[in-house]
């Protein structure tokens, strides 16, 4: 049985070991500004299976689409098939688009997370163009691909985008 617990005291070391562990940190902001962000769209927690926490899974609900920041099982829990079962339950819970980047098709790890997110529904929408900001000041921008529950065009995604630069990476463009 998945579940999916907000991150606490009880259960934020785990999380922070498995983030710092998954997540280079050109692909993260910092764990401790976590907490900094909006709580009534932002929503970081610690995947169990049954009682034991086996991952993380952080999405930003925006009202009419979410957003899969970072996902992630812990590497002693990995090749289980955990992260489908996590995926599974959490596109389950929910009637909302999901969207979510990946990188581009150009390494075989790349490729698997982009067959992976196939196999559970999503689809890649090669026709956007997308940067993802840098979480640090001075950073570089990260050209990404974007995946989603449904297929979207440019037009569909560019107000999505723009939640994304404002909300989740503190950016105006």
């Amino acid at each position: 049985m998945i579940s999916f617990q907000d991150l606490c005291a009880d259960n934020s070391a785990f999380a922070q070991r498995v983030f710092e562990e998954s997540f280079p940190i050109e692909e993260r902001p910092m764990f401790d500004t976590i907490y900094l962000r909006p709580r009534d769209m932002f929503h970081f927690n610690v995947v169990y299976a049954t009682d034991k926490p086996i991952g993380i899974f952080t999405y930003w609900n925006f009202g009419s689409w979410l957003y899969v920041e970072h996902f992630a099982v812990a590497a002693e829990y990995r090749n289980l098939d955990y992260g489908t079962r996590i995926m599974t339950s959490f596109k389950q819970k929910t009637s909302l688009p999901i969207i979510l980047e990946v990188e581009k098709p150009d390494s075989d790890m790349a490729l698997r997370r982009i067959n992976f997110y196939k196999r559970l529904g999503f689809v890649l929408n090669e026709g956007i163009s997308y940067l993802q900001p840098s979480y640090h000041e001075g950073g570089d921008m990260l050209p990404l691909d974007i995946m989603s529950t449904s297929p979207l065009s440019e037009t569909d995604f560019a107000p999505m985008r723009q939640m994304l630069y404002s909300f989740v990476y503190l950016v105006e463009f």
